[in-house]
């Protein structure tokens, strides 16, 4: 069994996840006569519970692991501690950033379907200032932010002279029809982004022009930072879901889209979840057992199909409450924030049995995913898109025998209800995953892998987000 990076504090360095990384940059230092000095690494990972954390790996630690780190690949990550995320610029929202020291073991694993590729945290950009100034120092805000729109007037790449000589650079609008933001791209990012650009405009037919989606990650009012990224036309259901919008509301394409111009060992410590039957889960009702998981081995007798199969949620990691739409926007009551598009994910209700009793249980995003071996969105890509409906893999689940993983809620120990919340759930015979050979996915890291770095311990103070996102460019007076 995982941790799951959502539960994870500053309490302990025996930690096991498994996750994907999906992004990761370079901590550089720049000195004045423009050396560049390797502080870092950093990466992002994502869990199959929907939360991202933010890792910082210091330079003399990532020589024994930048060899099988890979964008994109998914990987077991253990013996590593966390402290607080503090700084500005931080490109996630987790409270807590991980940290690698010498006895850290990084294994990669075959691909994980239950993993998502990616996870943003989009600012709506109507929002975007308002959620700069409410910062203490709206001049280096505590996060970046993602934001997603249609690319227009495009600049291609070109160079501007600064303070550590030529730097590449091309701009954008970013708009969703009701506002509009400029954008600056920095560097390779800024050449990536118009080659990007220039291929899916090669790809439109004779007299057709279709919007150009573009998603700007870990970026700040708005201009890159080296934690960016830029993505056009992902295949996500951000985009299709951004896409769609447009359709409805007959979007036309802008005449102008472009222009030109010392090693310690660890013992591991496993955490064993309780399996009892449904008779003795319904007999914990002591506040001892609130927010306590237990496991259960049942029988499906029926999947109700009375409420839609799947809503739209809140992105944030620590919130999955289901958004509403109002006036084209999506609104979280709890964050008592809008999005420009909401996550998908499954929640059904079925009723379940063993030898003792039967109750209803609540399923969850994670647990559903795990049973059909499928996604929201794939369901979705099959033809499956009316919530109220449901298709037959949901229906099928009657009748299987699973393992459930129950958390107790407020109702279940103040009041005695007996319908459980699953927060994951499993066939009867849970196996793992086995490691793999590393394979390259694109994400070249080599050029920093042999460079002169400075000494570092582990128990010196990791640098801030600020700094792992390196100095912001300066062009020359």
């Amino acid at each position: 069994m995982f941790d799951q990076l959502s539960f994870i504090d500053a309490s302990g360095t025996t930690w096991k996840i498994n996750a994907r990384v999906t992004r990761m940059w370079p901590s550089i230092s720049v000195a004045d006569n423009g050396t560049e000095t390797m502080i870092g690494y950093n990466l992002v990972l994502l869990d199959d519970a929907d939360c991202h954390v933010h890792v910082f790996v210091y330079a003399d630690n990532w020589k024994y692991h930048a060899h099988k780190i890979v964008e994109g690949g998914v990987f077991v990550f253990s013996n590593f501690y966390t402290k607080e995320a503090l700084g500005s610029l931080r490109p996630v929202s987790s409270k807590f950033r991980i940290n690698f020291s010498p006895s850290t073991n990084v294994e990669r694993v075959e691909d994980d379907f239950m993993i998502a590729r990616h996870k943003f945290e989009f600012v709506d950009l109507s929002n975007l200032f308002a959620v700069a100034n409410a910062y203490e120092k709206p001049d280096s805000p505590d996060y970046s932010t993602d934001v997603i729109g249609v690319l227009v007037d495009f600049e291609h790449v070109w160079k501007i002279k600064t303070m550590y000589g030529l730097k590449d650079i091309c701009k954008f609008r970013i708009t969703d029809e009701r506002d509009s933001h400029k954008v600056t791209v920095w560097g390779n990012l800024a050449v990536t982004t118009d080659a990007r650009v220039k291929e899916v405009k090669a790809g439109f037919k004779d007299g057709e022009e279709e919007p150009i989606i573009v998603i700007a990650s870990g970026s700040v009012q708005i201009s890159t930072l080296p934690a960016s990224k830029i993505y056009i036309n992902l295949d996500h259901d951000f985009f299709f879901a951004v896409s769609q919008r447009l359709r409805e509301e007959g979007y036309v394409p802008s005449d102008k889209t472009t222009s030109s111009p010392t090693t310690t060992y660890v013992k591991e410590v496993v955490s064993v979840i309780e399996t009892v039957t449904l008779k003795e889960l319904s007999e914990k009702t002591s506040t001892d057992f609130l927010k306590m998981s237990f496991m259960c081995k049942v029988k499906v007798k029926s999947v109700e199909e009375s409420d839609n199969w799947w809503h739209g949620s809140c992105n944030k990691n620590d919130c999955h409450e289901e958004v509403i739409k109002f006036e084209g926007k999506y609104r979280c009551a709890r964050c008592k924030k809008n999005y420009p598009v909401p996550q998908k994910r499954f929640k059904i209700v079925f009723l379940a049995e063993d030898d003792t009793e039967a109750f209803n249980f609540v399923l969850y995003d994670r647990a559903v995913k795990r049973l059909l071996g499928k996604t929201v969105t794939n369901l979705m890509a099959e033809g499956y898109n009316d919530p109220a409906s449901y298709p037959p893999p949901l229906k099928q689940i009657a009748g299987r025998e699973i393992t459930v993983k129950v958390e107790f809620t407020d109702d279940n120990i103040l009041v005695n209800s007996t319908v459980y919340y699953v927060v994951d759930a499993y066939e009867c015979s849970v196996s793992t995953s086995p490691v793999l050979e590393d394979i390259d996915t694109g994400t070249s890291v080599s050029n920093y892998t042999n460079i002169s770095v400075p000494s570092l311990s582990d128990g010196a103070g990791t640098p801030g987000s600020a700094l792992s996102t390196s100095k912001r460019v300066k062009k020359e007076k």
